[in-house]
């Protein structure tokens, strides 16, 4: 499945409106399904059969929690981490009527750094021209894709809105992005960051990943790292990231530096990165060796973490340090989530680089 997009296909082999529809197996969504209700090959049966697994469940906090406490402009906070290394889901915060404190913000933006992954709960009233307004307090509101220079022609967006981008999926039209990315690195300016809240969850399943590119630049072997600090790679983007008919292409440092922090990021991932750019001069064999090894520690649960989605979860990430992944796990239920990107204001900090001063 690629990223963002649905099909009926993807659970449904036949189109044939007089035959039962079969379940596929071939796509992760199929299979989580028929593992959940084996020996049954018609779709409708399948989804019947799920749907009173989960017809009982009941919406609670039951995980055992570590938090901190802080106090921001009399307003108190729970800091909850979600993993040692990223991710911190913040609590007792309204982000519709919190953010109007700049202390708040400066705030938030100093987790965001340090974590690269940010959460809220229960942000349910927060509408889209609220979701815009807490975009804009930490950049510039991108295009649905990022920059304006390429917006794809494909997704429909909310009319008024040609900036949200509606991720969606359900019984008929299954689909979730399901493999590791960053988003839009096809761009030569890839957005900063994402912030997506949840309209519509699943009663289980649909959480997102994330994984930590700090860590997998830590992860590199001290030779591959001397070999790459000066590599170059192309990235690509799909069939539905076409803007009138041309397919958006991108070279980027395989490792940067984040514009903010200073530290070095793997800028690779599987999706986007088909290959290394031809001044490096490496074959189809040699390319896909180094790129395998590249890739080998993305998705790793010691540089990840996972987020459950109920209605009003938002989460806002660091597109220049962090890749992101859906459970496809969830079908035959509803998922619907908002997207918003964010570019920087400082225009000069937009295109990837590596700083020479960066150590390898």
């Amino acid at each position: 499945m690629t990223v963002e997009q649905t099909s009926d296909e993807t659970l449904d082999e036949t189109s044939e409106e007089k035959k039962p529809k079969r379940l596929s197996r071939s796509t992760p969504m199929g299979m989580v399904a028929a593992a959940r209700y084996p020996d049954q090959s018609d779709r409708q049966t399948v989804a019947n059969g799920i749907r009173d697994q989960d017809a009982d469940l009941v919406i609670g906090h039951l995980t055992p929690t570590s938090y901190k406490t802080e106090s921001v402009c009399g307003i108190d906070l729970k800091l909850e981490p979600l993993s040692p290394s990223l991710g911190t889901v913040v609590h007792g915060i309204d982000l519709d009527r919190d953010i109007r404190h700049p202390e708040i913000v400066e705030f938030l933006r100093e987790i965001w750094l340090e974590r690269r992954v940010v959460m809220f709960r229960e942000q349910q009233h927060l509408t889209r021209d609220g979701l815009i307004r807490f975009a804009e307090c930490f950049g510039e509101l991108g295009a649905h894709h990022g920059e304006r220079d390429h917006v794809p022609s494909g997704p429909r967006t909310p009319d008024g809105y040609p900036d949200i981008l509606p991720i969606q999926s359900g019984e008929k039209h299954p689909g979730a992005a399901s493999e590791w990315h960053s988003d839009a690195t096809w761009s030569s300016r890839p957005p900063m960051g994402s912030i997506l809240i949840c309209r519509e969850a699943p009663p289980v399943g649909g959480d997102t990943n994330f994984c930590d590119g700090y860590g997998l630049w830590e992860g590199v072997s001290r030779e591959t790292k001397a070999r790459i600090k000066t590599m170059q790679a192309v990235h690509i983007g799909q069939p539905h990231h076409a803007m009138d008919g041309h397919i958006p292409e991108a070279v980027h440092p395989v490792a940067r530096t984040h514009p903010e922090t200073g530290r070095t990021v793997l800028f690779v991932n599987r999706v986007f990165t088909r290959r290394f750019a031809d001044e490096h001069g490496l074959d189809d064999i040699q390319t896909q060796s180094l790129l395998q090894e590249l890739f080998a520690n993305i998705g790793r649960p010691e540089v990840t973490c996972r987020f459950r989605w109920g209605v009003g979860s938002v989460a806002m990430w660091d597109n220049r340090a962090v890749q992101h992944c859906a459970t496809a796990d969830f079908w035959p239920h509803r998922r619907l989530m908002e997207r918003v990107t964010i570019l920087d204001s400082d225009v000069a900090r937009r295109t990837p680089y590596l700083a020479l001063s960066d150590e390898a």
